[in-house]
């Protein structure tokens, strides 16, 4: 297990996150642990009322707006160039101009098998806030050679701000025993920091900012 531990290290940011987002677990604010603070992406756990995994909150400021960062978020297509393990993306069905399915496809380091994500995206605009939200719903494309998750809810807070857009992402996880809670929450901190970090650095190769 010490060999398994060090070789999926740098892999488990993006398997274990699977979802582009957070969900609310109606827990204490003031529960939250301060995990890093550094590249101005701030990372924040917290213990879980649904399970043994910890929740997860990042913080970053992106200089573009709140229409190009849900641009960026919802390229499926692009996800294999800066999503960590992403193996494949892609939309399965479009219900409006605001609400789809997808399905998200992950390398794991053996011997974990590889994974599967089927979610439904909803995106909310207001004026002052917008979000993504995000569920998992395993039975909405038929199953593949992958491990389908099960269980996963997160979403996307999106504030316009002088400057760009101040991103929020929370999300909780669920492996369901693939992937130990002891493992999965050592890498509590450095999945949504890689995930931020992918997500800047697409933002500036797309708009040059």
């Amino acid at each position: 297990m010490r060999f398994l531990h060090a070789y999926a290290r740098p892999h488990l940011a993006a398997v274990l996150c699977l979802v582009l987002g957070a969900c609310s677990l109606h827990a204490a604010t003031d529960d939250w642990r301060l995990g890093t603070d550094k590249n101005g992406i701030k990372v924040y756990t917290r213990k879980s009322e649904q399970g043994k995994m910890r929740t997860s909150r990042a913080e970053m400021l992106l200089p573009v707006s709140v229409d190009q960062v849900i641009a960026v978020l919802n390229d499926f297509n692009s996800y294999g160039g800066w999503f960590p393990s992403c193996r494949s993306a892609r939309i399965i069905r479009r219900i409006s101009d605001t609400e789809f399915l997808a399905i998200l496809t992950y390398k794991t380091p053996w011997p974990l098998p590889d994974l599967d994500c089927a979610e439904r995206m909803t995106i909310v605009h207001h004026p002052d806030t917008s979000f993504i939200n995000v569920n998992c719903e395993p039975d909405a494309a038929p199953l593949t050679s992958a491990t389908r998750i099960r269980q996963m809810h997160a979403y996307w807070k999106l504030i316009p701000v002088k400057g760009g857009t101040y991103v929020i992402n929370e999300y909780y996880t669920d492996m369901g025993g693939i992937i130990p809670a002891w493992l999965a929450n050592t890498q509590a901190v450095e999945i949504p920091f890689n995930i931020f970090t992918g997500v800047r650095q697409h933002v500036r190769d797309v708009y040059g900012r």
